[in-house]
């Protein structure tokens, strides 16, 4: 399998902790903490890249190899959340797990005598990342951000032909996002809230084929969100419970390497739905 995706969401920071800021900056400075969780439920379209074998213009045997674009299983996440803010300055931790199962009815597969057989194939993505992102309001609506993101993500896969899975690749990915959070009023306490993230990531590639060696290449992630925010309860100190509702969406391109295709090409992963959070504010 090629190149992984790392990952997943990274929220750049709580619409919630966008607003806390709002608030410190109308008194002294103090320490706001907040804790929740965000359920996301997305689609999730990647590429599922196969190999096949035939010949060159002159008959000499050749090999081929070709990458389809997929939709995933649709899943509903799960991802807590951890937030602080003091001042101007914020800070955020985030976690999330996804899984989803890729399915294509005709995948080629090169026989010992050469020949390609046509099989159906499903593969099993499972990713973890988490991120921690800290940074600056500049104004009371909006503030800058920069992240660190750590992500895992293994594919099996099984053949309509050979019943069970058998592990494909793993790969590692590390990146830096640089981006914005927004904070706006809309009417009385309801907010709109933007969120918005790019930036490189390296990422390194193991095969569970020994013959074929470890493989880095880079990419880079193009992260967003937009939605609406309300404090559904406050109290005289600023502490409560805070909701959000909005769509979100993570993009990870990786560039093709010439080791593992006939040619360069990019390689996109895309999973994006809608979101709703929950952070209880301290």
């Amino acid at each position: 399998m090629r190149v992984k995706n790392a990952a997943i969401a990274m929220p750049l920071i709580l619409g919630i902790l966008a607003c806390s800021v709002a608030q410190a900056q109308t008194s002294a400075p103090t320490a706001r903490f907040s804790i929740g969780a965000k359920a996301w439920h997305a689609e999730w379209l990647s590429y599922m890249p196969a190999v096949y074998s035939g010949v060159n213009p002159d008959g000499s045997p050749a090999i081929g190899d070709s990458v389809n674009a997929v939709e995933g299983t649709t899943r509903t996440s799960i991802l807590p959340q951890l937030g602080v803010s003091y001042g101007k300055f914020f800070a955020s931790l985030n976690h999330g797990e996804f899984k989803s199962d890729f399915r294509v009815n005709t995948s080629p597969i090169i026989t010992p005598t050469g020949q390609n057989l046509i099989t159906s194939r499903t593969d099993h993505f499972k990713r973890r990342e988490s991120d921690i992102t800290v940074g600056y309001s500049v104004t009371p609506e909006i503030g800058l951000a920069i992240g660190y993101k750590d992500a895992t993500e293994t594919r099996d896969t099984s053949l309509g032909i050979a019943p069970g899975r058998a592990p494909l690749i793993r790969t590692k990915a590390k990146g830096l996002i640089l981006g914005a959070v927004g904070s706006f009023a809309v009417h009385e306490k309801l907010r709109l809230y933007v969120q918005a993230g790019y930036g490189p990531a390296r990422l390194k590639l193991r095969f569970a084929d020994p013959a074929m060696a470890s493989t880095k290449t880079n990419g880079s992630y193009v992260i967003g969100e937009i939605g609406l925010s309300y404090p559904v309860f406050t109290n005289a100190k600023g502490a409560g419970l805070n909701a959000a509702l909005g769509y979100r969406t993570q993009t990870v391109k990786t560039d093709g390497y010439a080791d593992a295709f006939q040619q360069s090409r990019d390689l996109r992963d895309v999973r994006e739905g809608v979101v709703l959070a929950l952070n209880f504010v301290m």
